[in-house]
């Protein structure tokens, strides 16, 4: 696998006013580069760009009363106030309510690093987000997160969409990707604004692993049913704004 596919998946944060915009297309290699690396069994997910927090706007607030916390033992106070952040900032899909949602905690110092996976039952797959609670400030800040608890009507429209994108159908067919089953994952609107607008996308990704590993990306607005952007890793962005061949 290309080490060049791994600097994508950090973003960092600019200071001041000079802050960068992301393209749409380094985004799509993020989405694609996450199918990549974590077949190496490294969990690799989108970052959030912002440390501000926001909620996704995407359902009505309803929170989960089955939250399990598992991992450092934790004085009450420090439990409760980390469940109740927790539980502030995650949200589902719209039209979906997590049943159950755990939260697994790790010990830093005075901080705690927290693996929170949300569970559906009528989603075959949970969402999972990294957080990280400073004791100090008690103050939670999400480091990246995997959103793949879509119920099943949403994920096949998102195909259906990319399916009917020109550039993504041809990629699948040069690349012979008709038979592989692609994720659905979704883009939280902090992320999404950098380079589309403050809502949630849908990233459908083809991936055919081996020596030269395949990959096919579209962004998808589930609202307006359409293709914002398709990426391949088979061409990259160089900085001159030309396309240039992958190197394996």
């Amino acid at each position: 696998m290309s080490k060049k596919l791994i600097p994508f998946l950090f973003f960092q944060k600019e200071k001041g006013d000079d802050k960068k915009m992301i393209s749409a297309k380094k985004i799509a290699a993020v989405i694609a580069a996450v199918v990549v690396v974590a077949a190496g069994g490294v969990y690799l997910a989108l970052p959030t760009i912002e440390h501000g927090l926001s909620h996704a706007p995407d359902s009505e607030l309803d929170l989960p009363t089955n939250v399990e916390f598992s991992g450092t033992e934790l004085e009450e106070e420090t439990r409760t106030n980390i469940i109740s952040a927790v539980s502030a900032e995650i949200m589902p899909y719209k039209g979906v309510k997590y049943d159950k949602v755990n939260i697994s905690g790790m010990k830093n110092g005075e901080d705690h690093d927290l693996r929170v996976t949300c569970f559906s039952g009528a989603c075959e797959y949970p969402d999972v987000y990294d957080f990280t609670y400073y004791g100090a400030s008690k103050q939670l800040v999400q480091n990246r997160y995997l959103l793949e608890a879509i119920p099943p009507n949403e994920r096949a429209k998102a195909i259906s969409v990319a399916l009917q994108n020109e550039e993504a159908a041809n990629l699948m067919r040069t690349n012979s990707l008709e038979s592989v089953m692609p994720t659905v994952r979704r883009v939280l609107p902090e992320t999404a604004e950098k380079f589309y607008s403050p809502k949630t996308l849908l990233s459908v990704t083809w991936t055919r692993f081996g020596d030269n590993p395949v990959v096919v990306s579209v962004l998808v607005d589930p609202d307006a049913e359409k293709a914002v952007e398709v990426w391949s890793n088979l061409e990259v962005e160089n900085k001159g704004g030309e396309m240039e061949k992958n190197e394996w």
